[in-house]
């Protein structure tokens, strides 16, 4: 069993009217429903269960800009300014943390084909890169050395999938 996720009261009253209902209360319900409200769109965000209490809370929680697919990045790009203020628009803990993400390389296939996709993110001045084996084990202590490379940024992170989606709630 997971971490506990973090409880959401419901309102006891549903609202007589809303713009938009939202069905489902996940991360992606949840953020919904945040950015209609944050440009005057009432809403009503309906759950069956608990909030985060499905997928939401049980997945890993990356936000990354890393090995995504190049037409994903100005969309994660905006999304990670999004999270970096997270916490303050919401005025509640997301445990969202820039830990940076690294991708460990064991072959020269991977090497080659991590070098192509830094080539596609060029254009978007990523602080990803590929790393030695030396760094990787200052990175990551006791990972043994047995690494060729790895794909390294530091502004990637995760939110803490129990309190992310409660909090925005």
């Amino acid at each position: 069993m997971g971490p506990q996720v973090e409880s959401v009261e419901p309102d006891a009253v549903l609202p007589q009217r809303a713009d938009v209902v939202i069905v489902g209360g996940g991360i992606i319900g949840t953020s919904a429903a945040l950015a209609l409200a944050q440009r005057g769109v009432s809403v009503a965000l309906c759950e069956k269960g608990h909030i985060a209490g499905e997928q939401s809370s049980r997945n890993w929680g990356w936000c990354r800009k890393t090995r995504r697919d190049p037409r994903e990045i100005p969309l994660i790009i905006e999304s990670m300014r999004l999270w970096e203020g997270m916490n303050q628009t919401v005025e509640a803990e997301t445990g969202f943390r820039q830990s940076g993400i690294l991708f460990a390389v064991e072959t020269d296939r991977e090497i080659a084909e991590y070098e192509a996709w830094l080539e596609h993110a060029r254009p978007y001045q990523l602080d990803a890169r590929l790393i030695t084996p030396a760094e990787f084990d200052r990175l990551m202590p006791g990972a043994g050395g047995r690494w060729k490379a790895a794909l390294y940024s530091a502004s990637d992170g995760r939110a803490e999938p129990q309190r992310a989606a409660p909090a925005i709630a």
